[in-house]
């Protein structure tokens, strides 16, 4: 069955997202290890919350990756990792927006989540995402 151009689009954004949360997951990763072996209480103590908060971003990228894999296959439960995996998104960029990140990285990480979202409520996004 012929996926529509919309659909294999928002598949496209969703890995795109994927593989950058991987990516700075994998970052935050290494800024955790790296505390790790410095100082006595403190640095390995935050380098543990780097470590948790690379492995929060990172399940956040597998359900883009989850996504895409269900959108291709036509299952409709794509529709609601998706919807999970971009308010999750959201409410981490909101986080990073209360602790002081700057506001042009935060809608950097925004633009797709917002573009997923408006797609999954819009008439041909409930359509293509209907499943078998």
């Amino acid at each position: 069955m012929d996926r529509p151009f919309s659909l294999k689009l928002m598949v496209f954004l969703a890995l795109v997202q994927g593989i950058g949360g991987l990516l700075r997951a994998f970052n935050w990763l290494r800024i955790g290890v790296d505390l790790f072996g410095q100082g006595l209480l403190l640095l390995p103590f935050v380098g543990a919350v780097a470590v948790m908060r690379g492995l929060f971003i990172s399940v956040v990228a597998l359900l883009y990756i989850l996504f895409v894999v269900g959108a291709l296959l036509g299952r409709s439960w794509s529709r609601w990792v998706c919807f999970t995996g971009v308010v999750i998104n959201l409410l981490l960029v909101l986080s990073a927006l209360a602790q002081g990140v700057l506001v042009a990285q935060a809608i950097a990480w925004s633009v797709i989540p917002i573009i997923l979202i408006s797609y999954l409520f819009s008439q041909a996004g409930r359509d293509a995402l209907k499943g078998a």
